[in-house]
């Protein structure tokens, strides 16, 4: 599976959107998910933060896999979504960068914030998910253990959730 996470804190977040913008918070639900920072119960969380927060917004959709082109596509195009991508001004993909990358071509039109880094592969296990063959990128070198996200997090600057 593809480990990722949060490049943005919450404060950071906000400063890339206005609280004019019409808001859609985007999740896959599927490797993002299992990280903990994606899925139906992360977006749900983000928006009622910015709803919060003053912000507009007006959807929550979730998508099995964002990285495939064709299945965000058909979700700009499929007429119980359409209307609302095309009143959005901003979305907000919960996604890996490839995700991220396909919301922001089919989309290219809106503001597309992107929020996460991808830090390799990984697995899941009774204990959470495990980064276990980091992108050379990152700095990280690959152990028999693994990371730990909150580890890898830390390691990194990044971030684990959207809390304050």
């Amino acid at each position: 599976m593809i480990i990722s996470l949060l490049s943005k804190s919450y404060e950071d977040l906000k400063k890339e959107i206005t609280k004019n913008d019409r808001i859609v918070v985007w999740t896959c639900n599927n490797c993002i998910r299992f990280c903990g920072i994606g899925g139906r119960d992360k977006a749900k969380e983000l928006a009622d933060l910015l709803k919060k927060d003053g912000y507009n917004v007006i959807h929550i959709e979730t998508i099995g896999t964002s990285c495939v082109i064709d299945l965000v596509e058909e979700r700009k195009r499929h007429r119980a979504t359409a209307g609302i991508f095309a009143n959005a001004t901003a979305i907000i993909p919960l996604a890996c960068e490839d995700g991220y990358e396909a919301v922001k071509y089919v989309f290219n039109d809106k503001k597309v914030v992107k929020v996460t880094k991808t830090l390799g592969l990984g697995v899941l296990t009774t204990d959470g998910a495990v980064l276990t063959a980091p992108f050379e990128d990152t700095g990280l070198k690959e152990t028999d253990k693994g990371y730990r996200l909150r580890d890898a997090a830390s390691k990194l600057g990044l971030y684990t959730d959207f809390s304050r």
